[in-house]
């Protein structure tokens, strides 16, 4: 099975259900734009008419419709990804265990590969690579977010392939975010995507994926989550109490009443934590935390714990060391 290209690659904001939750900060907060490195030369923060909107059309024009003139991938950026949140996150938890910094990076599922040109963003001793199956949100990341690091722009490496083939370096940190992972829906699947992982990763290196979970991650519901010029439509439906199969559909809705066609659909499996930390105990991983969101845990707005807490809708992160 191969997993769809045009899975999320946001990880500290998370679309579950109808809000973003900052992990930086661990608030709940309504969905609000990220902040491009400054190498990405992106005008403003916000997601206004002059961002949102391919540059090659007018903002006075009359004709096409907001969806029409919209570049998809920035609007999926703006709405879905905290690429800096992410970095600190995934620092944060590494530092907890390893006593040091990480710096080499692995994204998964990486679209246009956003976190990964924020990492590398970060100083010269910082490299990655990016895999992703679509060579559509692939290719426009080249241009917008890796060629614009310049030199840069030669520590990242963009991999046209599935999830689960090894990595040119061995990466100290390795991610799947965004529930991206969730497209292997059989647990061989998932237990081969796991033991790639963790043989792939350097010595002492960390695999750290998101979850979520709650009566309302089992469930067909349809939220809004608005923004500046745009809102985002988040509707799970076709669910299945047997395999907890089910279907995503993200669409993206502007001021004038259009929408980006086609959406961004998705096909997955819901999966619990107790599933997941068996398979990753089965791939080789020694050592497994889990970091749940938690209003009251600080900075980064997540606790390590072994037990957690029962909400119709929580969100964790699984961080499994080599």
């Amino acid at each position: 099975m191969q997993q769809s290209g045009r899975l999320p690659a946001r990880s500290t904001a998370t679309f579950w259900p109808c809000v973003r939750v900052i992990r930086r900060h661990g608030r709940i907060i309504p969905a609000a734009p990220v902040r491009q490195p400054p190498c990405l030369n992106v005008s403003t923060i916000h997601p206004t008419s002059y961002d949102v909107v391919s540059r090659r059309s007018s903002a006075k024009s009359a004709g096409p419709s907001l969806a029409e003139r919209a570049d998809s991938h920035r609007i999926y950026q703006l709405a879905v990804q905290s690429p800096e949140a992410d970095i600190g996150l995934m620092q944060h938890f590494y530092r907890s265990r390893r006593r040091r910094k990480a710096w080499r990076l692995r994204e998964d599922f990486c679209g246009t590969a956003l976190t990964l040109a924020h990492w590398v963003d970060q100083g010269a001793r910082y490299s990655g690579e990016g895999f992703d199956i679509d060579p559509d949100p692939l290719e426009w990341g080249r241009r917008h977010n890796i060629e614009p690091l310049g030199t840069g722009a030669e520590r990242a490496i963009l991999h046209l392939a599935d999830a689960r083939e090894p990595s040119t370096r061995s990466p100290d940190i390795r991610c799947a975010f965004n529930f991206s992972y969730w497209v292997f829906r059989r647990g061989d699947e998932m237990l081969d995507y796991f033991r790639q992982a963790h043989g792939d990763l350097a010595d002492g290196g960390m695999l750290v994926i998101d979850v979520t979970g709650g009566t309302e991650s089992l469930s067909e519901e349809s939220y809004v989550s608005k923004s500046e010029g745009f809102e985002m439509v988040w509707q799970q439906e076709n669910f299945s109490p047997v395999d907890h199969s089910a279907e995503l559909t993200l669409r993206f809705r502007f001021r004038d009443g259009s929408e980006i066609d086609p959406p961004y659909r998705y096909n997955w499996r819901v999966w619990s934590i107790p599933e997941l930390l068996e398979l990753l105990s089965a791939a080789g991983f020694c050592d497994i935390d889990i970091w749940w969101q938690d209003d009251g845990a600080g900075e980064y707005g997540y606790r390590r714990t072994r037990k957690g807490e029962n909400a119709t809708c929580w969100v964790a992160c699984l961080a499994a060391f080599k």
